[in-house]
């Protein structure tokens, strides 16, 4: 019994693969199982352990009911499977063949809302279960992710040490994984973590966009642009390999314009959009970069318009300087916008989530990790919004003037600015003392009879406008 390893991982895809060798490097002991399909997928966890060294111990699988009797009790069995059916059909056949105590952790790009469907299914049967986010990527999870987890809390600490032992470390050393609440709190957190990633990536696509549109520049010049922004607090994951990216040619031509410009989405995006909306939290940054993807899968329809519509370009000259602090501005935005939407969530479902953990969770081995986030871990130790924060007060009144500049000049290009755009908007409205929702709440009680509050009164009963009166 002894000699069983009682961690076990389903689902052999990049990422499983990555996340089983990463827990052998570490020295955890696995049993390892693929579905068999004839002629397509046959002997994959055989044929693993004999391609990576680390996995020469593990113990191969293709029979669910082997599987899960080969592991020493209380089982813990990683799923890293595709979100949806799948998923449920796996976790329909492993029921039965648990006992009560055991721990299944699910690691897929799942909805919130499903795992805690999932969650409430599985306590009833007595068996615990994790919904764990996972950021990195394949290189995160072989050497180390950013781990969200939420579910059963009494089960957390039976997992802990193995999953702090693989995940990432930050500049501190303190691993990037930790509890955050029941049910779907963890796969919350992973859906917000990507609806920032979208904003952060149409970001700087804008920031490229923006560059290359003044004919003295090109893509060496924003290059190198980049490596400089590099060695300032501006550092961050994406800004790196965007860097290097720019840096591939063909025939001596940048390869980047090779690429077709549609850009694809996998749903988490729209997921975190829609649950923004849901929860009454402004996350425009996310929408506009969500929507701007909408906007370029269009390709065909693009093309037609720029013949019908064509843009006359006025020269302007580019402010590298302005465009970096209009950058950092806009990423600030994002940011605020992102950890305000999981205050009003840990809020309605009772999650007692801390900011500062959220921020150490992605300050290293997941894909919006920067010197930004990591300066949050000990700001948001002291202050519970950013927009509280000194720092980032006094960089917003200097540098503002920067940002309205180049927002007028992309407007003169014609170019379209989406998520810069959309953090000016959410700014200029969240900073506005007074506001035109007044008359907004005056057409609703017209038509509606909604009623208001009155600026007159502290009385909070609702009220009706004299049109009511007329219209009766």
């Amino acid at each position: 019994m002894m000699n069983k390893p009682n961690w076990g991982l389903i689902g052999l895809g990049v990422m499983g693969t990555s996340l089983s060798r990463n827990f052998a490097q570490n020295g955890v002991s696995l049993a390892l199982f693929n579905r068999r399909l004839e002629g397509k997928e046959e002997k994959i966890a055989e044929k693993h352990c004999n391609k990576y060294p680390e996995l020469k111990a593990a113990l191969p699988f293709e029979d669910l009911s082997l599987f899960v009797n080969a592991l020493q009790s209380p089982r813990k069995i990683v799923l890293m499977l595709t979100a949806g059916a799948a998923t449920d059909s796996v976790i329909d056949q492993l029921t039965p063949l648990l006992e009560k105590g055991d721990i299944i952790i699910e690691g897929g790009n799942s909805h919130f809302e499903d795992t805690q469907k999932r969650a409430d299914k599985l306590e009833a049967a007595g068996i615990h279960f994790l919904g764990m986010g996972v950021s990195g990527g394949e290189e995160g999870a072989l050497t180390g992710p950013s781990l969200m987890l939420g579910g059963a809390e009494k089960a957390y600490p039976l997992v802990a040490k193995e999953l702090e032992m693989i995940a990432a470390k930050n500049e501190k050393g303190a691993p990037c994984c930790a509890y955050l609440g029941s049910g779907g709190a963890g796969h919350f957190i992973k859906m917000v973590h990507n609806g920032i990633e979208y904003a952060e990536m149409q970001l700087l696509a804008e920031v490229y966009e923006f560059v290359i549109s003044d004919q003295n520049q090109d893509i060496n010049t924003l290059q190198n642009m980049l490596g400089e922004w590099l060695k300032t607090s501006s550092k961050s994951y994406l800004l790196e390999i965007t860097h290097v990216l720019l840096g591939f040619s063909e025939n001596q031509h940048p390869f980047i314009k090779l690429i077709r410009d549609e850009a694809s989405n996998k749903g988490t995006g729209a997921w975190a959009t829609a649950t923004g909306a849901k929860l009454g939290t402004a996350n425009s940054l996310m929408a506009a970069a969500l929507h701007s993807r909408f906007t370029s899968s269009n390709k065909g329809i693009r093309e037609q318009n720029a013949k019908t519509f064509p843009k006359q370009q006025r020269h302007q000259e580019v402010s590298l300087e302005g465009l970096k602090k209009t950058y950092d501005l806009c990423r600030l935005i994002n940011h605020h916008q992102g950890f305000e939407m999981i205050r009003e969530a840990a809020q309605l479902y009772g999650w007692n989530i801390n900011l500062s953990t959220i921020a150490l969770l992605w300050s290293e081995g997941c894909i919006i990790k920067s010197n930004l986030m990591f300066s949050l871990i000990d700001h948001f130790k002291s202050k519970s919004s950013i927009f509280e924060m000194e720092p980032f007060i006094d960089q917003i009144n200097t540098d503002i003037v920067a940002w309205e500049e180049l927002l007028e000049k992309g407007i003169k290009l014609r170019i379209p600015l989406n998520c810069i755009s959309a953090a000016w908007q959410y700014f200029m409205s969240i900073t506005q003392k007074q506001s035109s929702a007044n008359l907004i709440q005056a057409q609703r009680d017209y038509f509606g009879a909604h009623g208001f509050l009155r600026t007159d009164s502290n009385d909070k009963t609702v009220q009706h406008g004299p049109w009511a009166r007329k219209k009766n």
